[in-house]
Formats: structure tokens, C-alpha cells, sequence
């Protein structure tokens, strides 16, 4: 996945929840210009900004609202050209996301995984002389809004494999998605003493289970 190393990783499990998370793409037709939508059964804020090849905070910019804000059927939702979204948000002061690795332990996690990850990070120090980071700031902890940013990246073909926003453990701030490989040798090694684990194919993802 060559985009993996630019936009930080989801895990596997997304194609669990694309069948049912994508149900209501077909409803929305992409936007020539700033149009009215009328949210039908099965639609999302954020299923409805993929269908117009838009990021979830980009329509929730432009309609004043939350990325993770619920809309329901009847409702309408303004759904802005590119231009139009990208100057929402500006005026909502919306940066773009960091991308670049984080050196030392991920922020954000759960206290207990948190802990678990530094004693394990000098473990590996001391043992491989092997330091344990995440590949960036969206490598570690992320908010429902981040999650989001990288499912629509995913949904529109430009992203790595991503669970639908609220359904990721990097949400409970239980995964990180480590830089190197040899990071995961070494936790494939060690990491089961502190409650750590690998997942599946995806190298770069590990998981705190508890100890």
C-alpha cells in the first residue's frame, strides 16, 4: 500500500464494515455545485460526503455542524463544491493533518496501555536496542474526526484499509500502528508480557489486550 507511510493506518477489519457502512452511497449523486441533499435511510454525514468526494469535515464545515454529528432521513444537508468546502474550512480554521513519524511513546493512549507501551519500549531498547514509535499522529490515539478523515481517504481509493469513524481501537487509544518492521519483530517477541500484540497481516498494527 503505498499510501500507507502518508496517511497513517487503519486495520483489517474494515472490510467487515464497508457492506453494511456503505449502504446509502449510491443516494447522494456527486455535487457540480452547491446543491441541497435530502438525507435518505441508511445515510451517513460521512457516506454522504464520500459520495461526493468529500471529506466528512469538509461537509460538516460547510453545514456548521460536527463530523460526527447524526442526520437523520428528511433532513437536508448542503453539500459544497471543492471550493466551497475547502473555504469552509478555512473560516472554521481546519489544518491539515500531520503526517510525519512521532519519535517516543504515542499520546493519547488508554493509561494502562500507555504504561504497558513504555515499559515495553525500553524492554526492546535494552534487548534489541530497537526504539518503539508510531508512524505519526494518526499512528496512535485518534478522534472520531481523525477516524473519519482516514475512512473517507480510504473510501475514495486514495487511503490504506480503515474502520468506519466509531468502530476503530485507535478511538479507545489500544492501538498503535508502529514505523519499521523490525518495531513489530520485537513486539511480536516481547510485547505479549506487556499486553501487547500483533494483528493479523497488517505488520505495522499492534494492540493492547491488557496484561
Amino acid at each position: 500500500m503505498g499510501a500507507r507511510r502518508a496517511i497513517g493506518r487503519g486495520t483489517t477489519c474494515a472490510a467487515v464494515f464497508i457492506a453494511a457502512a456503505t449502504a446509502g452511497l449510491g443516494a447522494a449523486a456527486p455535487a457540480v455545485a452547491a446543491v441541497a441533499h435530502v438525507v435518505q435511510p441508511g445515510e451517513t454525514l460521512w457516506s454522504i460526503s464520500a459520495a461526493n468526494n468529500l471529506t466528512t469535515a469538509t461537509v460538516a464545515a460547510y453545514n456548521g455542524i460536527a463530523a460526527d454529528s447524526l442526520v437523520y432521513v428528511g433532513e437536508t444537508i448542503d453539500v459544497p463544491t471543492v471550493e466551497e468546502g475547502a473555504a469552509a474550512l478555512t473560516t472554521a480554521g481546519v489544518a491539515p493533518v500531520a503526517t510525519a513519524p512521532v519519535a517516543g511513546s504515542p499520546s493519547g493512549l488508554d493509561p494502562s496501555a500507555a504504561a504497558a507501551w513504555e515499559q515495553m519500549r525500553q524492554a526492546s531498547l535494552a534487548t534489541f536496542g530497537v526504539d518503539l514509535y508510531p508512524d505519526g499522529p494518526l499512528s496512535g490515539y485518534r478522534t472520531y474526526e481523525q477516524q473519519a478523515y482516514l475512512y473517507d481517504l480510504y473510501l475514495s481509493g486514495q487511503g490504506a484499509p480503515a474502520n468506519p469513524p466509531g468502530t476503530s481501537v485507535h478511538e479507545l487509544g489500544l492501538a498503535v500502528d508502529v514505523a519499521e518492521p523490525p518495531m513489530r519483530d520485537a513486539i511480536d517477541q516481547i510485547g505479549a508480557a506487556y499486553g501487547w500484540y500483533g494483528i493479523g497481516s497488517e505488520w505495522w498494527h499492534v494492540e493492547y489486550g491488557g496484561g
